[in-house]
């Protein structure tokens, strides 16, 4: 692919983009989804120790919200009847 084509290429991306993005939920969408596939582009994995401290608390905050809890045990009888109605 040329230079010439591909800029022709990103040019009719962004126009796309431009047009058919209307909402502010949308177009968050779809920087996260850019950011995750430039990441994957370059070999890049972001460890979990990567947040900031922004979303760490809002992180924090959703779990604090979380009611639910198991046991190692629990999770094993789950894991097993799970795989059991498998066969």
């Amino acid at each position: 692919m040329t230079t010439i084509e591909l800029e022709a290429r990103k040019a009719m991306l962004v126009k796309e983009i431009l047009t058919d993005i209307n909402s502010e939920e949308m177009l968050d969408k779809l920087a996260d989804c850019l950011k995750r596939l430039k990441k994957r582009a370059i070999g890049l994995q972001v460890a979990p120790c990567q947040y900031t401290r922004d979303e760490m608390e809002s992180i924090l905050l959703e779990r604090e919200k979380e009611t639910h809890s198991y046991t190692q045990e629990q999770v094993k009888k789950e894991m097993k009847n799970l795989i059991a109605s498998w066969k």
